[in-house]
């Protein structure tokens, strides 16, 4: 039988990634460069990194990274995930081939690969024509990558786009049948991120149909959100919320959920014992993107700490029920996650 809740070891062509783990994206930007922090130099337990295949090869990274690739640029202690650039495709109306996209994925050393997807969104009605076209399209690059790929001790896992968990069942099905790939990734969840039911309802339906496999949810890694998508069965997730709430001056709180800088009291002290939040003042936290995106981060590091030691101790619902507790909207979901991993819903 299967365990929903679990600390795993994924072994990569580098590294052993051990899970509930996340992978924060990396902006690479026009320049190549980004405005992502150097987090992996600061935050030891959060080695990772989101980074796309095509922002990469569009722009000048791709040339100025040379043979050492992403271990070189970045970390040779990093464990690199490269989405193939589906959500660029489908949002600027480009048309990206899923083979150029392998070999990107491939020549910049990646150790996770995403198949190239065309994502489809909450908004998006199961009937049209379009829906079902770009599912189909989603399905035939995974089979394409799968067959084309040349680093064998790349991870391809095959990126999976639907708004019904009966319909990403069946695409799980036909794509097992026909290869074997490595793990699945849930795409399209940006869109539904509110709507904790069908996010649960997706999950749980991927991770039941792929056994023990790898399960990667894209676009969702915010502190309360995690541990949700554990409970559910997720494995790995990536998201920029971090470094896009900094600039917005929202704030993780400790243990909560997060609220705009300027409704925190001006004190002596911020309330959180980061190592951000020890060294630098109020005023200068409040200032600085990069500095609250830092703090997040290490939010987020707290939190996958927190979920690991209670999967430790065989105590992951009691947490969640301490956790969502002054949470209506929260714990509301969690009522329905336990519901429907015990069959009731």
């Amino acid at each position: 039988m299967t365990s929903m809740t679990n600390i795993r070891i994924i072994d990569t062509a580098t590294r052993e990634l051990e899970t509930p783990a996340f992978f924060p994206v990396h902006n690479g930007g026009k320049g190549g460069e980004g405005n992502t922090p150097r987090y992996w130099e600061m935050i030891p337990d959060m080695n990772t990194m989101m980074i796309n295949a095509y922002s990469i090869y569009s722009s000048p990274l791709y040339e100025k990274m040379g043979e050492g690739g992403l271990h070189d640029k970045y970390s040779n202690n990093g464990v690199f995930f490269v989405d193939s650039g589906g959500f660029q495709q489908k949002n600027h109306d480009l048309t990206l081939d899923p083979i150029e996209m392998l070999r990107v994925q491939e020549n910049v050393g990646a150790d996770i690969a995403a198949t190239l997807d065309l994502p489809v969104f909450a908004k998006d009605c199961i009937y049209n024509q379009k829906y079902s076209d770009a599912v189909k399209i989603s399905v035939k690059n995974a089979l394409i990558a799968l067959d084309n790929r040349e680093r064998e001790d790349m991870l391809i896992y095959a990126s999976l786009q639907g708004n019904d968990p009966i319909m990403m069942m069946n695409t799980i099905d036909y794509l097992k049948k026909r290869g074997n790939f490595d793990g699945f990734a849930i795409g399209g969840c940006i869109s539904k991120r509110s709507d904790y039911h069908a996010i649960i309802d997706i999950i749980h339906a991927v991770r039941k149909r792929i056994g023990d496999l790898p399960l990667h949810v894209f676009g969702l890694g915010g502190p309360t959100m995690i541990p949700l998508m554990v409970y559910m069965g997720a494995d790995t997730f990536d998201s920029s919320a971090f470094l896009k709430a900094g600039s917005k001056r929202l704030y993780y709180m400790p243990g909560n959920g997060s609220i705009e800088f300027s409704d925190i009291p001006e004190t002596t002290y911020l309330p959180c014992t980061c190592p951000i939040c020890s060294i630098h003042p109020y005023e200068e936290v409040r200032s600085e993107r990069k500095l609250i995106g830092m703090h997040n981060l290490w939010m987020i590091t707290h939190e996958i700490r927190k979920l690991k030691m209670a999967i430790e101790e065989n105590e992951v619902e009691q947490y969640l029920e301490k956790r969502f507790m002054n949470s209506p909207a929260m714990y509301e979901a969690f009522r329905y996650a336990k519901a429907k991993k015990r069959g009731l819903v």
